[in-house]
């Protein structure tokens, strides 16, 4: 009996712990990439193997966070991708306080849809001012963020959660800073400036977030801008619209690199480019192909006059003294370009097209955005 009874313990033992286990909730942390093809590395760091890449539109498994990291569940596998091109959709989070109310809307004077009580789990999707929004009962309810904890809500409401209890059909955005706004391409302070919007400019939004709005201009380029900028308002938009051409967008994009040390042979914009590096490096952001060297990108896209040179246009100069084109670079508009130079701008660069040098060894122009 003593031999019956230890076994029955064994095995009112092992039910049990297959019981507590069975019972485990696993996190429900889920993020999405917020563009195309973005890379999924080995390890958190950008020197990292690829071993994928996602597209928005697709969940993934949030797994934990390493600095500037998610680490996700990759095809089964444990994975890193970049926090400025991933966004949280959903977390867990915990009440912190008794009778908490959930209510149907983010406002104080909503119906209440229930309560929580301290400890209890939540999965938050969304914020809207000082409101998250949860999944209650099998739907959307709001409670008040004081009374909610979660590892990564911050991450959760600051750009995944956007939409939270707002309506933005028919509203449009003003931009209210008298000094531009810029337009990035994505929601983060670090990411590329796409274009500065101008005063008074009037936009489409797409996604309303806490601190960030999602707009897209007259020629359907999207970008984040800051939500404390913006004024969004209701109705219709008047005739003040605001649209660039993608030379513009390419010029926006190239900016951020100035201050890049040049390097011969490097293709690398953060850490070293030559001259036709530097424009190759550029234009292939926008999937535009390109020859490797000046002498060679010479032969692409069509020529165009100096008179007629718009954002975008490649400019080719003979700086060795002689009819070969040796150098290259990107005319910025208003008579500038940007290139990378081992003289005395040493790296990437802005220089006048005017300046003596550079008139004196122009040669010619090619146009490959089309």
């Amino acid at each position: 009996m003593l031999i019956i009874s230890k076994a029955l313990k064994q095995v009112c033992v092992a039910t049990s712990i297959v019981l507590t286990c069975s019972s485990i909730t696993f996190a429900a942390d889920m993020g999405q990439a917020t563009g195309s093809a973005v890379n999924i590395r080995k390890e958190a760091s950008g020197d990292a193997d690829v071993v994928g890449k996602i597209d928005k539109g697709s969940e993934y498994k949030v797994l934990g966070k390493s600095g500037d990291w998610y680490q996700i569940s990759y095809e089964s596998e444990k994975a890193f991708v970049a926090a400025d091109y991933f966004e949280i959709t959903k977390t867990d989070a915990t009440a912190t306080g008794n009778d908490i109310n959930v209510r149907k809307a983010p406002d104080g004077n909503s119906d209440i849809l229930g309560r929580l009580t301290e400890g209890q789990d939540v999965v938050v999707t969304g914020q809207s001012g000082d409101w998250y929004r949860i999944s209650y009962d099998g739907q959307s309810g709001y409670v008040c963020k004081d009374f909610i904890s979660g590892e990564l809500l911050t991450a959760a409401a600051s750009v995944a959660v956007e939409n939270a209890g707002q309506d933005i059909e028919e509203t449009y955005g003003v931009v209210t800073s008298a000094t531009g706004l810029k337009l990035r391409k994505e929601a983060s302070m670090i990411s590329v400036v796409l274009a500065v919007l101008p005063y008074g400019a009037e936009v489409n939004i797409d996604r309303v977030g806490q601190e960030w709005v999602r707009i897209i201009t007259d020629d359907g380029v999207k970008g984040y801008v800051s939500a404390e900028f913006l004024s969004i308002r209701k109705g219709e938009r008047t005739t003040r619209s605001y649209a660039f051409s993608k030379g513009a967008e390419v010029v926006a994009y190239a900016k951020q690199f100035v201050g890049t040390p040049y390097v011969w042979g490097g293709t690398s914009l953060s850490k070293g480019v030559d001259c036709s590096g530097f424009v190759y490096s550029v234009m292939k952001n926008f999937g535009i192909s390109l020859n490797r060297s000046s002498y060679s990108m010479v032969s692409n896209g069509v020529a165009v006059s100096k008179s007629e040179l718009q954002a975008g246009d490649l400019v080719f100069f003979n700086s060795g003294g002689n009819s070969r084109i040796c150098h290259v670079g990107i005319y910025m508009g208003d008579g500038n370009y940007i290139h990378s130079t081992d003289g005395a701008g040493y790296g990437v660069t802005i220089t006048a097209l005017n300046s003596d040098y550079s008139a004196r060894t122009y040669v010619t122009a090619r146009r490959v955005i089309r």
